[in-house]
């Protein structure tokens, strides 16, 4: 804070304006820089200029007088200020109005210096003080903004982890008013969790210092960062207790709960690109006021803990859908899953896919047309190494690999190399039908694992491994031949079972839960609800099984 003042006297006299510039110690009140003006005009110029703290003018001069100087300042300037009038005996009705204008004190002609100096010495402790003030508060409110962010994220952590209480109500909306909030209380909410696959592996594994704190933080950068260039409307991003990064949202419109999925797949994308991890996100399918924001929290979290059956990597919307079904979309930079997408897909299905071509070329970040010529030609070879470990039996592009660069040389733009390259697909996929495995029975194998390991930690990640296909595909061909997801089949078994074990009175229904593949008896005893309509003890009492 600076403490050194500036002071600009005012009057048409230059005796007078000279003998107070002279004549008053200003040094001893703190006043180093000492300006002056010989009327109105000119002061105003100099006091926009130089920003004084102390004004001392004389009140009548003689074009404009010190009542408009000051009238001007204090609507034009944008510092504060402290004025003194100099006015004779009977100007006593321009002394009230220069007070109005913000003057603190006047003294009377003919000057006299000790009590002028009196006057200054009050009105530079007053100057002081109020730099104090501007000086105080300017920290509190720079801390205020520091601290912002972090009473924010403990208010809305408290929000979402604590039950809705209605004493608590008028508390939680004047702090969410003050916190800019206040968007929460107006409108229906809608919240996704994102939180990083094998999060305890990537901290036991010390590939660098703070490894676990640099990954949270790269997933809320880039939650944070996509949901500002993508939602025009009100969310707030925060992390919870367990460190999983928290989005929620304002729902006006019933559209923009797909707004919020679509936001989630771009996220999941992004984390995949830049942070160079996997993640899952759970999002809410339907909106809830602000009181219920507890239950979205809720069920957001137990959306998630379907990644332990279903593996990770993917959007869990809505309790016995397709929990992101094929992870988000098929990768074509993942040449596995594009491996399998020649092998068990359709000629549709690879033209279909294919329609991703230009956002793989452009994630790769080059634009010399060389460049992109010689990123497809090291993706197809990594495609077609894969697919001759699989039994493709072709073995052209490993005799002449120059063949395969000279003809895609030819081409000159994305869209006549994504031709060359849905050929060369094309191709392989004929071959692979000559020889391969039908998808029937892919899935086959699939049902059997299933009905001889249910009571396992089964995920699609699992089963796909067993049966050597990716998970994308796996899930895929669940859909097309059996006409449900993965999950819903692993269910419908798990259920099926239950209900047999549930006639033999021996068995207790937390028994039945773990032999089953359910570890919380709890989950188990909803799951089991949500299809059959009642509880594993009703359904027992329904059918006249007494349970202890």
């Amino acid at each position: 804070m600076n403490d050194v003042l500036r002071a600009l006297i005012v009057d048409d006299e230059f005796e007078i304006r000279e003998g107070l510039r002279k004549r008053i110690p200003w040094h001893d009140y703190g006043v180093e820089e000492i300006y002056a003006a010989d009327d109105g005009d000119s002061a105003l110029e100099l006091a926009l200029s130089l920003r004084p703290d102390l004004i001392v003018t004389d009140i009548k001069m003689s074009r404009m007088s010190g009542l408009e100087f000051l009238d001007s300042l204090s609507r034009t300037a944008d510092h504060c200020w402290k004025a003194v009038v100099i006015s004779g005996y009977d100007d006593f009705e321009l002394v009230k109005q220069a007070m109005k204008l913000g003057a603190i004190d006047y003294i009377l002609k003919p000057i006299n210096t000790d009590e002028l100096g009196r006057i200054v010495g009050k009105a530079a402790e007053l100057i002081a003080r109020d730099k104090r003030e501007r000086h105080n508060q300017s920290q509190m409110l720079s801390q205020m903004q520091l601290a912002e962010p972090k009473l924010r994220e403990e208010l809305l952590r408290e929000i979402i982890e604590r039950e809705y209480d209605p004493y608590r109500e008028s508390r939680i909306l004047h702090r969410l008013q003050t916190l800019k909030l206040e968007w929460m209380t107006q409108q229906p909410l809608l919240l996704m969790i994102v939180e990083a696959d094998d999060l305890k592996a990537i901290e036991n594994r010390r590939t660098f210092v703070n490894e676990k704190e640099l990954v949270l933080f790269g997933i809320a950068n880039v939650v944070n960062h996509t949901i500002a260039e993508e939602f025009s409307h009100p969310y707030a991003v925060f992390s919870d207790s367990a460190s999983r990064c928290v989005a929620v949202f304002s729902c006006r419109q019933p559209s923009q709960g797909q707004t919020v999925r679509s936001l989630a797949q771009t996220c999941l994308r992004r984390i995949n690109q830049y942070v160079k991890v996997q993640a899952s996100i759970g999002v809410n399918p339907a909106p809830k006021e602000l009181a219920h924001v507890h239950d979205l929290f809720l069920e957001a979290g137990e959306l998630l803990e379907m990644k332990a059956v279903y593996g990770g990597n993917r959007i869990f919307a809505e309790h016995g859908c397709d929990f992101g079904g094929d992870r988000v979309e098929l990768s074509l930079a993942e040449t596995g899953e594009v491996l399998d997408l020649v092998r068990y897909g359709s000629d549709e299905d690879i033209a279909a896919s294919l329609g991703g071509f230009v956002d793989m070329v452009q994630s790769w970040g080059v634009y010399q047309l060389k460049d992109i010529q010689q990123h497809i030609f090291k993706w197809l070879m990594e495609l077609f190494r894969k697919a001759a470990a699989a039994g493709w039996s072709e073995r052209g592009w490993e005799r002449n690999p120059i063949f395969i660069w000279e003809y895609l040389e030819q081409f000159d733009h994305l869209e006549s190399l994504q031709g060359a390259v849905q050929q060369y697909l094309l191709d392989m996929a004929a071959d692979f039908r000559r020889q391969a495995a039908s998808p029937s029975q892919i899935v086959l194998q699939a049902e059997k694992i299933i009905g001889k390991r249910y009571s396992d930690n089964l995920s699609l990640q699992v089963v796909a491994d067993e049966v050597h296909v990716t998970p994308v595909w796996l899930s895929k061909l669940f859909k097309k031949e059996k006409k449900m997801t993965f999950l819903e089949y692993l269910t419908e078994v798990r259920v099926q079972q239950a209900k047999e074990m549930l006639g033999d009175v021996k068995f207790k229904i937390y028994q039945i839960s773990y032999e089953v593949g359910y570890k919380d008896p709890v989950h188990f005893t909803k799951l089991f609800k949500k299809h059959v309509g009642c509880t594993p003890k009703e359904f027992r009492r329904q059918r006249g099984i007494a349970d202890d």
